[in-house]
This record gives C-alpha cells, sequence and structure tokens, in this order.
C-alpha cells in the first residue's frame, strides 16, 4: 500500500489575512486556505485537527486501495469457476388419462423405479370382465365355418346341376339360381370374417381402456413426493406423484457476456458439488442460451452430468471449471 502524506489546509490567522491583504490588494474580509507545513512542524491545536481529519480519511483510503485487489481476484476467480446448481434431468408430475377410483399404489417416496414399471391401479373389475367377454368373441369362429359349409354345398350343387344342363335333362334357370347362391355364400363367408376381425379389434380396445387402469412410470428416476393412496378418486387433472430422473442430471449456470463464445456446445467441464458429496465429475455442454439477457448481460449454459450410480443428489449447488479454457490462458 502506498504511503500517504498527511496534508491539511487551516484557515490564515487574521494577522496573516492582513498582511496578505496588504500585499495583494484583494481578498480583505475573505477566508483563505493555504497548505501547511509536515506534521512534526505543526503545533499542539493544529495537530489535533490532523488527527480527526486523518481518522476520517483512512477508511476511505483503505476501500479505495483494496477494491481494485478485490476486483482482481474475482475476475481471476470467474475465469476460472462459475457457481451452477445442479438439477434433475426431467420433473414429472404423474397423472391419470381417466378418472376413477385409485386400488392401490405401488410405490413410495425414495422408491427407484424403471421406465414402464407399474407404479399405481385404478379400479378396474367392470374393464376386465369387458376384455374377458371381447376376446372370448374374437375366439369364436364358428360363424365363419357354418358359413363356409353352407358356401360348399352350394358348389358342389350347382356342379351337379351344370352336369344335366350339358345333358339337356335340366334348364338354365335353375343353374342361374344355384351360381348366384354359391355367390351369397361367398359373401357371407366374407361377412362372417369381417365380424369375427370387428370382435379382435373391440378385444383390442377393451384391452387398451384397461391399459388406462395402470399407471405406469414414463422414466428412469426416483419418486419424490406422493400425493395420493388407495381408496382415493382420481380426476385428470389430479397428480398422484412426482418422479425425477436423476441420471443424468443438468448442471445450470450463468456466465457473463464476456464469456459468450467461449463455450460451445460439447464442451468439457468439472463440476465440483458443494460438500459434504464433494468430488470432480465430467459434463458436457449440452445448451448455450443463444438470447442473452439484456438486464444483467448473461447468458445460461446448462451442462449434462452422468450419475449412473445416483451418488450425486440433485438440488444441490456447485462449482464448474473450465480445463479448455484455462489451457487457452495458459
Amino acid at each position: 500500500m502506498r504511503a500517504v502524506t498527511a496534508q491539511i489546509y487551516l484557515s490564515r490567522s487574521t494577522r496573516e489575512r492582513s498582511r496578505s491583504a496588504c500585499d495583494a490588494g484583494a481578498g480583505r474580509g475573505r477566508s483563505t486556505l493555504t497548505r501547511l507545513a509536515p506534521l512534526a512542524d505543526l503545533s499542539g491545536e493544529e495537530r489535533a485537527r490532523y488527527s480527526l481529519a486523518h481518522r476520517a480519511i483512512l477508511p476511505l483510503l483503505v476501500l479505495l486501495t483494496a477494491a481494485p485487489a478485490s476486483a482482481q481476484g474475482t475476475s481471476a476467480s470467474d475465469a476460472s469457476a462459475s457457481t451452477c446448481i445442479i438439477k434433475p434431468h426431467v420433473t414429472v408430475q404423474l397423472g391419470s388419462a381417466i378418472s376413477g377410483v385409485l386400488s392401490a399404489t405401488l410405490v413410495d417416496r425414495g422408491d427407484t423405479v424403471k421406465r414402464g414399471q407399474v407404479v399405481a391401479r385404478l379400479e378396474s373389475s367392470v374393464e376386465q370382465a369387458t376384455l374377458a367377454l371381447d376376446r372370448l368373441r374374437a375366439s369364436n369362429d364358428s360363424a365363419i365355418k357354418v358359413e363356409e359349409a353352407d358356401k360348399d354345398l352350394s358348389v358342389r350343387e350347382t356342379e351337379r346341376k351344370k352336369f344335366l344342363v350339358d345333358q339337356k335333362i335340366a334348364n338354365v334357370n335353375s343353374l342361374d339360381e344355384l351360381t348366384t347362391k354359391v355367390r351369397e355364400g361367398e359373401l357371407r363367408v366374407q361377412q362372417a370374417q369381417m365380424d369375427q376381425r370387428l370382435a379382435t379389434l373391440t378385444a383390442e380396445r377393451s384391452e387398451r381402456a384397461l391399459a388406462l387402469k395402470e399407471i405406469r412410470s414414463p422414466i428412469d428416476g426416483v419418486v419424490i413426493d406422493r400425493k395420493l393412496s388407495a381408496g382415493e378418486y382420481i380426476y385428470e387433472q389430479t397428480s398422484i406423484m412426482t418422479m425425477a430422473q436423476i441420471d443424468p442430471l443438468n448442471v445450470e449456470l450463468v456466465l457473463p457476456l464476456e464469456r459468450y463464445g467461449s463455450i460451445k456446445i460439447g464442451s468439457t467441464a468439472i463440476v465440483h458439488p458443494v460438500a459434504p458429496v464433494g468430488g470432480g465429475y465430467a459434463a458436457k455442454a449440452e445448451v448455450v442460451d443463444p438470447v442473452i439477457d439484456a438486464a444483467s448481460d448473461t447468458f445460461g449454459v446448462r451442462l449434462i452430468l452422468p450419475n449412473p450410480e445416483h451418488a450425486i443428489p440433485a438440488g444441490i449447488r456447485c462449482t464448474v471449471e473450465w480445463p479448455d479454457e484455462k489451457r487457452a490462458t495458459q
């Protein structure tokens, strides 16, 4: 810290003002200031005034001297590390596509779930009975067999009638009637086959309606909150539970405008979670906001942090170092 020479300005005495007025011919009745000698040459009264002035000025000098050093330390820290927060990759408010009474909840808070796993069920006894009935109808092909047998009989009769017509024993009109009967038999077989396909589709619809009674997890993650239990009624807007995907994790941070362009999609960073987690984990930039916040001259960056062992909890703060930037500055 630079040495500061204390110098103060005091009013001249009446005798000195008179002498100055005579010599300069101006400044009568007006108090002027002059620079005194160093502190050792001051009188007792002047030293007391100097002490008061020194105590008032010293804190300001300390602040002015320390401010540049503090700014330099902050700038150096920002160049190598940035504060951030670790968040779940996806957060889901799990609901139901249909209304009904919740018959069972199969998971609780803190449980790990897999994508497609059944986590809750609605009361579905009616849907189960309907599905069983539709499946039975879809599997019944007796109507098709009856129509095919009737058509085969008409075909055989037509062949015999045609032989008689060729022998001039039967007339052509009877042959036409049998030919038409064969055609009608073919159409009845097609109608029976169509009815069976419709029954199959009805069974599939009933199966899907029953599937809606089972609430499945859309993600691999953990349950962070369960809001409803068995016996409660569910509306379409009701949330049964909240789930979060924590592998991978999102690392959200905000950087100053000066660093825009140095961070690109795919850039590698080292994430350091706060204690007690600690450690350093590699992450890659997935999102770099293309729009700058004009109010703060900042932009957002999202990193993707793998977390296969679920060792890093979501919701904690962290710092991020950019090895690429360090190498560029060295």
